[in-house]
């Protein structure tokens, strides 16, 4: 078994090839209202964007000095140009049909519900004409599986769109991954940072409800007691709740699945980076604008919700795990194409740290050993940063070192088959005298090692 492991997965990671098209999205900055929610639309844009629009989007920043263009001067700058042309979608205790729809497309799973089966679906375009929404658990439209936070991607994935919105099974919720209770909490604001799309994930309703709740996001110390979501549901393991492994103490936080940690962190910092008053300008701070503020403590964790202010920031952490986050998971392809989707068609705005996830060193610095962070040393600069392109191999933390991603393993193979064949070459020079000492001796070790074995069983 384990010597087929190594050719089959270098056959399917050299047979897996992305096929992309590319156009630039069109959308009317001009019939936005920031207080009035959105409507979803029929006519879907499935293209992901091209580098050169990527990097026209955030030409504002270009004029800036290199101080503007680092630190919380960054996320000043950013938040002008995330603003314009944003989409805001209404929400309100969960029933939010304009969202659960809205995750039929930016949340679906491609690979179980294929585009090419969506009547109104063009292949010449990439394009959706008149797409039907379902719209409620009982009016369920073509119901097509999604992508849900906390679910395990290497298992069967039984989560659908429209089947099941309870916290139990594959039951879904309307993820907030910056909890509305920690800044914008008053509910007669209901578009909004409460319905923007960069942040509002379809989630696993078990672990939206009863494990994450609105912890701050952390390393869990397991040498410490700790829940994990896979002790109820299997395919939910690796979602932790328990004490801070970077702060201790008491009060616990929530570490989600390795394949979720990138896609948090970079959705926390798009948060701040939307939503902040920085700049003070004049903006009114309440649930539709709220003002936010990463921090790198668990001491200011409220449990209940609150309301943030032009002086008082709606708070979320820790600011350390997620700079680690960010660069233990790396932008996938799923996240890149989400955040496309939601340009191209809803929210019109972008994640930045997707398509740049190096700004989060350049605003916040990088974490270091403990809970420190160094202060960043280098600048925003759209016309030359690196786009994220999807294809960054995991870097797992320490507590899953003895997993091998597909990467290592084909290295190994690759080592593994040029040693076979140089002693092939080796052994098919040697006279017919010393080729059979050599088979003989072979045979006496595989003898030996097999009765080892058998008496280890």
């Amino acid at each position: 078994m384990k010597k087929l492991l190594v050719p089959i997965l270098l056959t399917i990671s050299t047979c897996f090839v992305l096929n992309q098209k590319s156009v630039t999205p069109v959308h009317a900055n001009d019939l936005f209202v920031q207080k009035n929610a959105a409507i979803v639309p029929k006519d879907i844009d499935l293209n992901d964007v091209k580098e050169e629009n990527i990097r026209a989007y955030y030409t504002n920043l270009n004029s800036l000095s290199n101080e503007e263009r680092q630190g919380t001067n960054l996320l000043k700058n950013l938040k002008p140009i995330l603003k314009n042309g944003h989409t805001p979608y209404y929400y309100k205790d969960g029933a939010a049909t304009q969202v659960w729809q809205a995750y039929e497309i930016v949340d679906r799973d491609w690979s179980k519900s294929p585009a090419k089966d969506i009547e109104g679906y063009d292949p010449a375009t990439n394009t959706i004409n008149g797409y039907k929404y379902g719209k409620s658990t009982s009016d369920k439209g073509s119901d097509p599986y999604i992508h849900a936070l906390y679910v395990n991607r290497d298992k069967e994935n039984g989560t659908k769109a429209w089947s099941d919105h309870s916290q139990s099974n594959y039951g879904i919720n309307q993820e907030h991954i910056w909890p509305k209770s920690a800044g914008f909490e008053d509910e007669t604001s209901e578009v909004g940072a409460r319905g923007d799309l960069h942040h509002l994930w379809a989630g696993n309703g078990y672990v939206n409800g009863q494990i994450h709740n609105n912890w701050y996001f952390g390393n869990v110390d397991k040498d410490q007691a700790y829940t994990d979501a896979g002790s109820k549901y299997n395919y939910l393991s690796g979602n932790l709740k328990g004490v801070s492994k970077t702060f201790g103490g008491t009060v616990e936080v929530f570490e989600p699945q390795n394949s979720d940690k990138g896609d948090i962190a970079r959705a926390i910092f798009y948060m701040m980076a939307r939503y902040n008053y920085l700049a003070n300008d004049g903006d009114t701070i309440d649930s539709t604008n709220p003002n936010l503020e990463i921090v790198n403590n668990i001491t200011s964790f409220v449990k209940t919700g609150y309301q943030s202010s032009q002086t008082e920031t709606g708070k979320m952490g820790i600011l350390h795990d997620l700079l680690e986050w960010n660069k233990l998971d790396p932008v996938d392809y799923f996240e890149i194409h989400r955040n496309n989707l939601v340009y191209n068609n809803y929210g019109h705005n972008r994640n930045p740290f997707i398509d740049f996830p190096q700004w989060a060193d350049y605003i916040w610095g990088t974490a270091g050993s403990g809970s420190s962070i160094t202060a960043p040393t280098r600048c925003a600069n759209p016309n030359t940063d690196k786009i994220a392109e999807g294809n960054e191999t995991p870097v797992y933390p320490s507590d899953d070192s003895k997993k091998l991603d597909i990467k290592m393993i084909a290295i190994i193979g690759g080592v593994a088959l040029v040693v076979l064949v140089v002693l092939i070459i080796i052994f098919s020079k040697l006279s017919k005298k010393n080729k059979r000492k050599v088979l003989k001796t072979t045979t006496k070790y595989v003898k030996k090692a097999t009765k080892s074995s058998k008496k280890k069983r």
